[in-house]
């Protein structure tokens, strides 16, 4: 998020960050935020200015008509023509919804709510709580004989890392001996988005680069799973660290209605029986090594070895260990349909929470403890259905599974 200042004669970056920030720690991301201009900037120049993080908690609007009533507000103000929206949400990646409206050409009200490369903020409240924050990224009318609609499509606020790399200004790029959180401080820094860490952030990286080519979310993606962390969002728009939650509490146990359907994936080209880690090679010296075997797959010759990058020895096998638990999140994924949005709990499905599922025609042959990694919400007129994408435990902590669910 931002907003704009035009320069006024006297002004410098750190003038400018006292004047709308309170102080002039703010001076760096305003020059970051604005590539190409001088230092001092010229009288005139309109800048742009990014918001700083906040960790204010979002107020509820007030109680819905209905548990799951949807409301849809495009810069502040409600949109009420909604025909379909669909929210998903996953641990690992970043949050987007789709909604369909009637297109309205001849209103103007429509036309600005609805205009191309606006980058307009949404908000999406379900029974009155603030559920996703993001940015209008995409504007599709269709016209056709029978109808005209148009679809908007939306991603939470961190979507924009995975579109865009650091200002130039922000180049060369390099951080020694640094932590995860203070590398992640330093690349939201122009874009005004808050950081929270569920989990630890590990230890320091000794050397680590980013390309100038490289998008923000990428090279963050890459250092966390290094660490065995996944990186997702929130409800108000701030990146969020994660590990695979706890096992023990799941949210419900899915056997019979409101479960509708399981279908399993398979992707056997993913399972590996040994997971090999390289530390870099320097002049004169050899690199450590590291390997995990899974104990879960004998007889098989299947390795699968990689480099470990910005990492030096002591990070190796946490790597690894990393790679390994991944490995059981993508050899197999269970698709699972509901007839609801909820928990017998009444709560929202979450990603990041676990769930029973007992469905032996789908090879889960007795109750099984998932994580769920994602959820997709669909919502219409009169009717409402849920999607729960469901994973191997632990797989984004570097936990190997003692059990799987086809096992007897």
């Amino acid at each position: 998020m931002s907003s704009s200042y035009s320069v006024v004669t006297g002004d410098t970056f750190e003038l400018i960050a006292r004047k709308l920030y309170g102080d002039q720690s703010g001076a760096a991301a305003i020059r970051e935020a604005n590539p190409g201009v001088p230092d001092p900037p010229i009288v005139g120049t309109v800048l742009v200015i990014p918001d700083q993080p906040s960790e204010a908690a979002v107020s509820p609007r007030g109680p819905a008509d209905s548990p799951n009533e949807v409301a849809i507000l495009i810069d502040g103000r409600r949109f009420r023509k909604w025909s379909s929206v669909t929210i998903n949400e996953a641990i690992d990646q970043i949050s987007s919804v789709e909604f369909t409206a009637p297109f309205e050409p001849d209103d103007a009200a429509f036309r600005d709510a609805f205009r191309p490369f606006s980058f307009a903020t949404v908000d999406i409240e379900v029974n009155g709580r603030r559920e996703f924050t993001g940015t209008l990224v995409g504007v599709n009318p269709s016209v056709s004989p029978d109808q005209s609609i148009v679809t908007a499509s939306c991603y939470a606020l961190p979507g924009v890392l995975g579109d865009c790399t650091m200002p130039a200004s922000a180049f060369p790029l390099e951080f020694n001996n640094t932590t995860l959180r203070e590398i992640t401080a330093k690349m939201l820094r122009p874009f005004g988005i808050r950081a929270v860490f569920e989990a630890d952030p590990g230890p320091r990286f000794e050397r680590v680069g980013c390309d100038p080519g490289r998008t923000v979310l990428d090279f963050l993606a890459d250092l966390a799973r290094q660490r065995n962390l996944v990186i997702g969002n929130d409800e108000r728009g701030s990146l969020v660290f994660r590990q695979s939650p706890a096992l023990g509490s799941p949210v419900a146990n899915l056997e019979a209605s409101p479960l509708v359907s399981v279908s399993p994936a398979f992707n056997p080209q993913q399972y590996f029986s040994h997971i090999t880690g390289l530390e870099p090679v320097t002049v004169g010296l050899a690199g450590s090594q590291f390997t995990v075997k899974n104990p879960r797959l004998a007889g098989s010759v299947r390795p699968m070895t990689f480099t470990v990058t910005d990492a030096d020895a002591g990070s190796v096998s946490q790597a690894v260990q990393a790679k390994a638990g991944r490995m059981f999140a993508n050899m197999v994924s269970y698709s699972v349909g509901l007839s609801t949005w909820r928990t017998p709990a009444g709560d929202l499905w979450r990603p990041g929470s676990t769930v029973n599922v007992l469905a032996p025609r789908a090879m889960i042959y007795r109750p099984y403890e998932f994580e769920i990694r994602g959820v997709t919400r669909r919502r219409e007129a009169d009717s409402e259905t849920a999607t729960l994408d469901l994973i191997i435990p632990g797989a984004y902590a570097g936990r190997v599974p003692e059990v799987l669910p086809w096992d007897d």
